[in-house]
């Protein structure tokens, strides 16, 4: 990384969808298993990259327990769990969840602000952040995973 950033200018907006497997065919999402590990974002980068958020929204009609890890280009540390409610982000009195600003997260993304107090988190080149769940999709429910931030070298 060097002694200083040097921003590329280059933002960036990933999303991944998880579903059962006939609603990920019929929609194109990823198909997915509870307790199975998924990236949310990539690892297979050169660059490394500043992450401001992450956000999830959910179809499901019970509340949801993902894990969160960081897969350092070898294996997964699990890092924090946080609940996703029922429909949260599919309803106008549920709204989406804070991943990224989650307490139970904050150890480990809230610690670093930039000069105008925003909390960041480093993703270091190769590595990434990945996600599972606890509980079976079923029907047409979907999880929705949408993380934001920069590039730099």
């Amino acid at each position: 990384m060097g002694n200083s950033l040097i921003f590329t200018s280059n933002s960036f907006a990933t999303a991944v969808s998880f579903a059962t497997a006939s609603a990920a065919t019929a929609s194109g999402f990823q198909p997915s298993s509870a307790n199975t590990v998924y990236d949310i974002m990539g690892g297979t980068t050169s660059y490394d990259r500043r992450l401001y958020g992450i956000s999830c929204t959910s179809t499901f009609g019970t509340i949801e327990t993902v894990s969160v890890y960081l897969w350092d280009g070898i294996s997964n540390k699990q890092m924090y769990q946080v609940s996703i409610p029922a429909n949260s982000g599919n309803s106008t009195t549920i709204s989406a969840v804070d991943v990224f600003g989650n307490i139970n997260g904050s150890s480990i993304f809230q610690k670093q602000k930039d000069a105008n107090g925003v909390p960041y988190y480093n993703l270091t080149a190769g590595w990434s952040i990945r996600i599972s769940y606890g509980t079976t999709l079923t029907g047409s429910a979907v999880l929705n995973f949408i993380s934001t931030g920069e590039t730099y070298q």
